[in-house]
């Protein structure tokens, strides 16, 4: 069945008839859609890329005067001393020779105490069995500081400078492992706390010493007996918002690293065989 329509229209004047027809434009667009989808594709085959830009974070001020400078103390256990192990806390010293590097070779700066280190690392939890170690920094003990000191087999200098397991970091100076550095996309990994735990190698003998927050001889009871998680690790924060950083003991939660509380690392004594 069909409609038929008649329109009469005068010749004087023009006229017009708007017919209204739905148009559908099926393909608009779809240029567009196909540079998504390839986009898409790759990225589900490749990876969409990611940002591994990092921050640098620095100590955070403290004080009065807002001081930033970071002190690590280091100190290492006499193991010639005829004291009960672990049972004196005045066995724990601070020098190289008890970690087992002379003084001379401290003084002359011998090899195998130019290659020597401390290395700090920083790990995602304090559970040693699901922890990942995110970074690392490495102190050279030629950054440590000095003290004056006198060395029998060199006797006839006098008193000498020589170094011993101290690091003041800050700004100006030694800055080698003051800063630290992670990533500017915390989306990444989520983590903005971390545990550090310290090892010193000594590289006359070869080997990693362990080192802990409280010297043993602190500890009740059986001084072999422990919680690792309280002992081993000072927590790190970082602020993403300032960039910077603060240190905790674990334990009581205060903070250290400052000059009236530096960060003390003692060196931990297996037991007996």
């Amino acid at each position: 069945m069909s409609n038929k329509y008649k329109f009469t229209i005068p010749i004087s004047t023009d006229k017009y008839i708007n017919i209204p027809v739905e148009i559908k434009w099926d393909f608009h667009g779809q240029d567009d859609s196909i540079e998504e989808f390839k986009e898409n594709l790759i990225g589900d085959i490749i990876g969409n890329p990611k940002d591994y830009e990092t921050l640098r974070f620095s100590h955070n001020s403290y004080g009065e005067n807002s001081f930033t400078k970071l002190q690590y103390n280091f100190f290492f256990y006499n193991s010639t001393s005829s004291d009960i192990p672990t049972s004196n806390i005045l066995n724990w010293t601070q020098n190289y020779e008890n970690a087992g590097i002379p003084y001379k070779d401290v003084y002359y700066k011998t090899r195998p105490f130019k290659k020597s280190f401390f290395k700090i690392d920083f790990y995602d939890t304090k559970e040693p069995n699901t922890q990942k170690n995110y970074f690392t920094i490495i102190l050279p003990v030629t950054n440590s500081e000095f003290m004056e000191e006198f060395i029998p087999s060199i006797n006839s200098l006098g008193n000498v400078k020589i170094n011993f397991p101290q690091f003041n970091l800050d700004y100006v100076g030694y800055n080698e492992g003051f800063f630290i550095y992670w990533l500017k996309d915390f989306d990444l990994f989520k983590l903005k706390t971390f545990y550090m735990t310290a090892k010193f190698f000594d590289a006359k003998n070869g080997v990693f010493i362990k080192m802990m927050t409280v010297p043993q001889a602190t500890l009740p009871g059986d001084r072999f007996s422990f919680n690792p998680s309280d002992y081993f690790y000072y927590k790190v924060d970082l602020n993403y918002t300032n960039k910077t950083y603060e240190i905790y003991d674990v334990v009581s939660l205060n903070r250290v690293g400052t000059d009236t509380s530096p960060i003390n690392w003692f060196e931990y004594v297996n037991p007996p065989a």
